[in-house]
């Protein structure tokens, strides 16, 4: 009874203290993000040279096992299901493998199940203690596209924003393309069309007929099918864009496959413009404010954006995803940036026409900037059916710089001595209308990138001139071929 007396009283404390309590709360989870993030991958070496240490990271150890523990017992239903479900030992969460890769151990789902839990129960407390004026809780209703009213509640002076969406239907219930989760369909292509193709969209595919089978009947559910057969091969009209056309695809084994990717052939024989090797003065960002802004949510709008980006010879693009309570999460907003426009595009009200952006990001002559992109290209390709042939990803390169840091967060602040509002990255993208500080951090992933590039690029010149002694920009000279070759691979990866 004591205990839960404690209890009680803290949570009536926390609750009396609420903008002090998360800002401690967070202040606390930074610092534990911070020292993790310092800790090297040499743990076990420096463990067994100072007994110290080793003591000190076992008790660390334990005490997160049993705050661990504890806090599953709080959430479990019953005695007997805190029980079953204990963490034991670090393994029961994470396993390294001998080839020092880590996979996810017998209780992983468990952690995963706790935060779920937690998160909802957050929720719910926070949609109650909204409605309370003592606790400095301010909400705004905004319209989610054409969906019903959502609410926007962010906590008053902390440097915590709390966005999210209060009893918001879920957008994909408005996709044309309906949502399949199912493990056993096979990748379909999206795009029906293929421009800057070196080869026929249907390059690569075997022979054999798939009429009938699993893939055939999914390719005939989406348009592609070919008289007949049930199925369809798409083949390049000689004149013109190639397009879905006619002929065969392939079952291997008479098993259903996934169709191959329609780029492949184009990025693993991309060849970097010349431009991209060479040294030129870094072009200054434009005046946030003297900058054109486009909110893209139309089509008119859409085209327009696209004219303008037929002309630039690089743009930086950044997306914002949301993924909870999603199986597979759904992009929401696509970032756009030239040398003189920024451009925010719609991702929810335009997902059907989106693979026109294929006219730019297949260009193998325009640079396509992206800060972090393993995650971009797939949510590109999976949504839409974008693809991108040929990048500079400015993560990797500050990594190829040694860079204190590799965020992008880090990288503004290092060349554009502007220090990024990162409150939202956590917020809810679905939102509709987008809330000014929303849409203002969103623009800021993009609006500095090429500048950002521009500095890098000249950075590494310089640096693979010092290493290799002569100028690594030089057309046929190896280095020249070494350098476009490491670009091509982290591009095909």
């Amino acid at each position: 009874m004591a205990d839960s007396n404690k209890n009680n009283g803290g949570v009536r404390q926390f609750v009396d203290n609420f903008d002090a309590s998360i800002a401690a709360a967070f202040g606390a989870l930074v610092k534990a993000t911070k020292a993790a993030g310092r800790l090297g991958d040499d743990i076990a070496f420096h463990r067994t040279l100072d007994e110290s240490v080793d003591t000190r990271l076992a008790q660390a150890s334990q005490r997160t096992l049993s705050m661990a523990n504890q806090l599953w017992t709080t959430i479990s239903r019953t005695p007997a299901d805190a029980s079953a479900s204990a963490i034991s030992s670090a393994d029961d969460i994470a396993q390294q493998t001998a080839a020092g890769t880590w996979t996810s151990g017998p209780q992983f789902s468990l952690v995963t199940d706790a935060v779920d839990t937690l998160l909802e129960r957050i929720d719910m407390g926070l949609d109650a203690v909204s409605k309370t004026p003592a606790h400095h809780l301010r909400s705004t209703q905004s319209a989610v596209g054409m969906q019903s009213a959502a609410v926007v509640t962010s906590v008053a002076r902390s440097d915590v924003r709390v966005v999210h969406a209060q009893n918001m239907p879920r957008p994909q219930l408005q996709f044309k393309d309906q949502v399949d989760n199912s493990p056993s369909t096979p990748f379909a292509w999206r795009i029906r069309a293929k421009p800057h193709a070196r080869v026929p969209l249907d390059y690569g595919l075997p022979s054999a007929q798939v009429a009938g089978s699993t893939l055939g009947q999914h390719l005939q559910t989406l348009g592609i099918s070919r008289p007949g057969s049930g199925a369809a091969t798409p083949v390049q009209r000689r004149s013109g864009s190639p397009e879905i056309n006619a002929s065969q695809l392939a079952d291997a084994l008479g098993h259903a496959v996934a169709l191959p990717h329609p780029y492949e052939y184009e990025i693993t024989h991309y060849e970097a413009p010349s431009r991209l090797f060479e040294e030129a003065p870094a072009q200054e960002p434009g005046a946030w404010d003297a900058t054109p802004f486009a909110f893209v949510d139309t089509e008119a709008a859409l085209g327009a954006m696209l004219s303008h980006l037929a002309g630039a010879p690089e743009i930086a693009i950044d997306l914002e995803h949301h993924n909870f309570r999603s199986f597979q999460g759904f992009t929401c907003l696509i970032q756009i940036s030239t040398r003189t426009h920024d451009f925010v595009v719609d991702a929810l009200a335009l997902r059907d026409s989106l693979h026109r952006l294929n006219n730019v990001t297949a260009d193998p002559q325009v640079i396509k900037v992206f800060h972090g992109a393993e995650s971009d290209i797939v949510w590109l390709q999976r949504d839409f059916g974008v693809y991108v042939v040929g990048l500079f990803d400015t993560y990797h390169a500050s990594h190829v710089l040694n860079m204190e840091h590799h965020s992008l967060a880090h990288l503004l602040h290092v060349f554009c001595a502007y220090d990024a509002d990162k409150k939202y990255q956590l917020a809810d993208w679905r939102i509709r209308p987008i809330p000014a500080e929303m849409m203002r951090y969103a623009r800021a992933d993009t609006h500095f990138l090429l500048y950002i590039f521009d500095r890098m690029r000249n950075d590494l010149m310089k640096r693979g001139t010092q290493l290799v002694g002569e100028d690594v920009a030089t057309p046929g000279l190896p280095h020249f071929g070494m350098l476009a070759g490491g670009i091509d691979r982290v591009q095909s990866a």
